[in-house]
């Protein structure tokens, strides 16, 4: 069931020990061609960083740096899924979240910008 616009929500690793909350629904969904964001499934929603809530034990997220150095994503350690990505040399005012980790009631209907990541 989607929630009311404005609504916080919260959704959750596969095996639930990454909690992340965002505080509403994104105004559209990313879905990139690059190598990692095809291999892991990704469909972004982005936000300031300050807007996210990840809840997880300290060891239970492991990170990967990408050659290009820009991201930081983060993986649960426990079942693997791509949970969100946070800057390094990217913007500090946005960082990702993988959608995928969230009922699809909240996303599905959303606009979907796609990007050719795989050109760049």
């Amino acid at each position: 069931m989607a929630c009311a616009e404005g609504a916080a929500i919260t959704g959750h690793c596969h095996c639930g020990a990454v909690l992340i909350t965002i505080p509403g629904p994104p105004e559209q969904v990313t879905q990139c061609n690059c190598s990692l964001c095809r291999r892991t499934g990704w469909i972004g929603g982005y936000w300031h960083p300050d807007e996210v809530i990840i809840d997880a034990a300290p060891d239970a997220l492991n990170p990967y740096v990408q050659g290009d150095k820009m991201i930081t994503t983060w993986n649960c350690k426990t079942c693997g899924a791509h949970t969100h990505w946070t800057p390094i040399t990217a913007s500090p005012d946005r960082m990702g979240v993988n959608m995928r980790m969230f009922d699809p009631a909240e996303w599905q209907h959303l606009p979907v910008q796609e990007v050719d990541g795989a050109s760049f």
